[in-house]
């Protein structure tokens, strides 16, 4: 714990978090304190449980008249590195100087990590002060190290944003690379009688940012910036008409009205469309309020290709559709009454 001008004690080694409702347990090795939690659900509502044995001594940290009954508590602050998400839970007494308590939380995103500590805090000011002991209120006394924790669903491979399809193009259509099957998650359909050398480029899953990576990428990129805004205005067509026809809906009710993928895919461009910073989870129901003013869709739309086309939020959109599962080749040679949303 950093240095501070009263007396503190450190929390770790007496802190744990754990999943009950986890399948398993991976140590995350590239960083200290991590690890990741699989579950064979959805990562709607991830039951978290966490417990501190207070270590010997901490009582030290106060004056002998507050020893018996200590004016503190134990809190846990969990933040979500991928959404900035803070939230604060207070540990209850088990007695035997144990402290416990139980908690959900909603991830918004496949892998999303929380990073978790421990701190013992000060709850009301000491009347008269005490040289080397903490005595205003919300002053730290006691500090974990910060714990890394990720979820991840065995489910994930089905959770995709994109999937991608080889598939053989009718003859009027052959100098056709791509179309657009809409879906959740939508299907992108690859002509696969273009070159063969084009065709293993596009099939590439190397994640270096040099060569065929970087050929691929670049290609999918083209791809992008017509496939991402059919996608989005989906989505704020859809919440423009939840608003629409419930006028006095709660910001985050009708962000509740949106699918699993869409609410990924909005996650993505929400905060970019806003004109001032937010975290995600600020940003989702910021949407809803400005498609509730006048020309709120309208500005949102006019931001959108602006957003898409910063070199550095397409490139991470090409690199989405890139990873994307890849469906077995196969041919078909009647498919001009498949739904196309759009085409290359």
């Amino acid at each position: 714990m950093e240095f501070l001008p009263w007396k503190t004690i450190n929390l770790d080694g007496s802190f744990r978090v754990t999943a009950p409702e986890s399948v398993s347990e991976e140590i995350l090795e590239e960083v200290c304190d991590g690890v990741t939690f699989r579950f064979n659900s959805d990562l709607e509502e991830v039951r978290l449980e966490i417990l501190l044995n207070a270590p010997w001594g901490w009582k030290e940290c106060f004056p002998v008249s507050e020893q018996e009954n200590p004016p503190a508590k134990f809190i846990c602050r969990l933040i979500s590195r991928s959404t900035g998400r803070r939230t604060l839970v207070e540990l209850e007494d088990g007695g035997m100087d144990c402290w416990f308590t139980e908690t959900s939380f909603k991830s918004l995103r496949e892998g999303e990590e929380l990073r978790v500590e421990a701190l013992l805090v000060r709850t009301i000011d000491l009347e008269k002060s005490s040289d080397g002991l903490a005595d205003k209120k919300g002053q730290i006394i006691g500090r974990s190290n910060i714990h890394t924790v990720q979820f991840i669903s065995d489910s994930a491979s089905d959770d995709s944003l994109f999937k991608l399809r080889w598939i053989e193009f009718p003859s009027s259509s052959r100098k056709q690379l791509w179309r657009l099957i809409p879906g959740e998650p939508p299907v992108v359909e690859l002509n696969s009688g273009v070159p063969s050398s084009l065709r293993q480029l596009l099939m590439s899953r190397s994640t270096g940012r040099q060569g065929g990576a970087l050929q691929r990428d670049a290609i999918f990129v083209s791809i992008c910036s017509s496939i991402w805004p059919i996608l989005v205005s989906d989505i704020l067509q859809k919440l423009q008409h939840v608003v629409d026809v419930s006028p006095s809906i709660e910001e985050s009710e009708a962000i509740e009205t949106l699918s699993k993928w869409q609410l990924k895919i909005l996650s993505l461009f929400a905060p970019g469309l806003l004109t001032t910073s937010h975290p995600i989870h600020e940003a989702l129901p910021l949407i809803v309020l400005e498609l509730k003013s006048p020309t709120g869709f309208s500005r949102l739309m006019l931001k959108l290709p602006e957003l898409i086309q910063e070199e550095t939020k397409l490139l991470q959109l090409a690199e989405l559709m890139a990873s994307s599962p890849q469906i077995k080749l196969k041919n078909d040679r009647d498919v001009s009454g498949l739904n196309e949303a759009s085409a290359a």
